[in-house]
């Protein structure tokens, strides 16, 4: 369970590492560190093995991995940067997050950056005379253990290239981030609360938001350990996704609290100005629809895209439809929380790709497969209403007859 509802502090530290800037700099600090480490490790050595070093090599496998590093890291920069502009022109900005998250991009720009800042101590280190010959010997033991990471680094970064920033790669991405928030509501569909609203009354005291933006991420545990040592309930009023304005609740209580304890309440809330992935299935199913809409734009006319975010997004709501954990159950007794809105969910995702995709038929072709598979292992009334509502609007546009007659056969 620990694992589903982490701390807000924890959920805070995974996403700052996810960024590129902390491996680079752990990355970095490792190169700096082992060429400085080399000089005071040397003389306390028992025994290092004697290797005969030409004059001058150790120096110019330095310069070498200087030179070539500075290049490479400006080219794996460009890539990355070229990635980025075209996944916001051809897909949605929103998805351009998931590629600055990538580990293997970071993981490549980190050793080229680390391997550079490496090399640079060490040739400074060698011109200063800090290196006796233990210690040259670690060195250049040092810079073949360097080279070896700088190959692997660079295999690993040119396969990854081959789908790097693609259409599909990008679509799998916002596939890949968005189940886990599937998983989530699937076993827990208030987050571990109870799935209940309303149960305060309307002039219970409430937990005010003291700055605006988007709820990304409720420390449900947090709102309970306050709960039980307050002996209150609370209800919580914005749910990840949610935009909430300065002065517009986050929480009911069930009774009046100290300044203090309400400062303590709303600091279980995370806001910042765009939303996340890790509680938020709604934004998931959102930045897919659209790359729908972009791919159906005038601009592009793609609707094989649209159909491939079609199908990623169904396969997204069967897990959010699979059978629970049968472990699972209510862990937060006195939180309370709306559950899922099955049909503003489906309608968030499909609206929008029905809406700009009724005058193509093969897209209103799978969207109403994919609605018939939603009602099938899903909510059937929400999933019928969205296919009558798809239906319609594409009755009004399409003016071939076998285009009707297929529409309504689909």
């Amino acid at each position: 369970m620990t694992g589903r509802f982490n701390r807000g502090w924890v959920q805070r530290l995974r996403v700052e590492l996810r960024k590129m800037w902390v491996r680079v700099v752990l990355y970095s600090l490792a190169g700096v560190l082992l060429a400085l480490l080399a000089p005071l490790i040397g003389p306390i050595l028992p025994y290092v093995p004697k290797i005969d070093l030409a004059s001058g090599s150790v120096d110019a496998l330095l310069n070498i991995i200087a030179s070539s590093m500075l290049a490479v890291t400006t080219f794996s920069m460009s890539i990355l940067v070229g990635a980025y502009g075209s996944a916001t022109s051809n897909a949605t900005p929103r998805a351009t997050r998931l590629l600055e998250e990538d580990r293997t991009a970071q993981t490549a720009v980190s050793t080229f950056i680390g391997s550079f800042l490496f090399s640079i101590v060490g040739i400074i280190g060698l011109s200063a005379g800090l290196y006796s010959d233990n210690a040259r010997v670690l060195l250049f033991v040092a810079t073949l253990g360097d080279i070896a990471l700088i190959a692997w680094a660079l295999v690993r970064w040119v396969n990854h290239l081959n789908d790097f920033g693609r259409m599909s790669n990008i679509i799998a991405r916002i596939e890949t981030a968005a189940k886990p928030a599937a998983r989530l509501y699937r076993d827990y569909p208030a987050l571990g609360a109870v799935p209940r609203s309303d149960i305060l009354s309307e002039d219970a005291p409430m937990v005010m938001a003291d700055q605006s933006g988007y709820v990304q991420y409720i420390d449900i545990e947090k709102l309970q350990t306050l709960a039980d040592h307050l002996k209150m309930k609370v209800e919580i009023r914005r749910m990840p996704g949610k935009y909430v304005h300065r002065g517009e609740p986050l929480l009911r209580l069930s009774g009046p609290v100290e300044d203090e304890a309400l400062a303590t309440f709303r600091e279980a809330f995370s806001l910042g100005e765009a939303r996340s992935f890790d509680q938020d299935l709604g934004y998931g199913l959102i930045v897919l629809g659209e790359v729908a809409s972009k791919a159906l734009s005038p601009g592009i006319n793609d609707p094989g895209t649209a159909i491939e975010v079609l199908r990623a997004g169904t396969r997204v709501l069967e897990v959010l439809h699979e059978d629970p954990d049968p472990e699972a159950e209510v862990t937060y007794g006195s939180v309370y929380a709306p559950p899922l809105d099955m049909a503003n969910l489906y309608s968030v995702f499909f609206s929008p790709i029905a809406r700009d995709g009724a005058a193509v038929i093969e897209v209103q072709e799978a969207l109403q497969d994919c609605l018939r598979a939603v009602a099938d292992f899903g909510g059937r009334a929400a999933a019928q209403e969205e296919a009558r509502r798809a239906r319609k609007r594409a009755e009004a546009v399409l003016e071939a007859d076998w285009e009707q007659q297929v529409l309504s056969g689909a």
